[in-house]
């Protein structure tokens, strides 16, 4: 049996063995890792993970940006609503002080016709002194906690006229001294209300510096926390009202300027009956 010559056998061989592929087997080395790297890097889920995380990072630092300017200009807000709200308390306690001179004129006049006859100036003039010094300290306060202060004392030395009135001899209010009293409570009778809209907006920006993350912002703004305005003389002087609007139908009873703590004692003692009688009906 006769086959192919041996020369052509041996190329056909050697054509073979240059076109034929070789597949990995279990003996060929491993691939570099940088270059399987190189490859997954390439690849095109690689790059749309890729492009995901930016675009992920430039959502979060936007979002945090926003946050920041919003914490910012609520700080900023909040700063602008407590100096409105003390811009308003403080021009009611000016009105009231603008009665103060008016109201010691005419006492002044009550006082110097009933010590004609005196040599010595009278516990009445004493305490006009002291309204017109009290007022000229509460006139000159600036910030809340300065003003509470002196606007307590201020109420003090007013009620002290009219408790050294009601004892003072010879003393007797005239309708100009009434009428002044009454201008001073009406210029102070809505201090009460307007205190307590201040401290509550004080109030809720202090608490908004002490959170998180308004904290590290309020020393770069350089913001300091908002004062209240911590006084009694509201409430007094709610009651100085009280007692200036039941002077006319006393008038008549007594001549004298009538004491502000008794009858601000026999108020709440009526307040207390109104109480049990409401108790009483249920």
């Amino acid at each position: 049996m006769s086959g192919p010559p041996f020369w052509a056998a041996r190329s056909c061989f050697r054509v073979r063995q240059r076109f034929a592929v070789k597949l990995p087997t279990s003996k060929s080395p491993p691939r570099p890792a940088c270059e399987l790297a190189l490859q997954w890097a390439d690849h095109p889920c690689e790059r749309t993970a890729r492009m995901n995380l930016s675009l992920i990072a430039i959502v979060l630092v936007g979002l945090v940006a926003a946050l920041c300017g919003l914490v910012v200009a609520n700080l900023k807000a909040q700063q602008r609503d407590v100096q409105a709200a003390w811009n308003r308390l403080d021009g009611l306690r000016r009105r009231g002080m603008e009665a103060v001179p008016a109201f010691v004129a005419a006492v002044s006049q009550d006082e110097a016709a009933a010590q004609r006859a005196a040599s010595s100036p009278s516990v009445v003039r004493r305490a006009l002194d002291d309204v017109a010094a009290a007022s000229r300290a509460s006139a000159s306060a600036e910030d809340p906690h300065a003003a509470a202060a002196a606007d307590d004392r201020l109420v003090q030395a007013i009620e002290r006229v009219y408790a050294a009135a009601e004892v003072e001899p010879g003393f007797v209010a005239s309708p100009a001294s009434r009428k002044a009293s009454a201008q001073l409570d009406a210029a102070m009778e809505t201090l009460a209300y307007e205190q307590q809209i201040y401290n509550n907006v004080a109030t809720i920006a202090a608490n908004a510096q002490r959170s998180f993350p308004a904290l590290l912002f309020v020393k770069r703004l350089g913001l300091s926390e908002p004062q209240r305005y911590e006084s009694e003389a509201a409430a007094r002087r709610a009651a100085l009202d009280w007692t200036r609007g039941s002077l006319p139908s006393l008038a008549d009873a007594s001549p004298h300027v009538m004491n502000p703590q008794m009858l601000w004692v026999s108020s709440m003692a009526d307040a207390a009956m109104d109480d049990r009688t409401d108790e009483r009906r249920r």
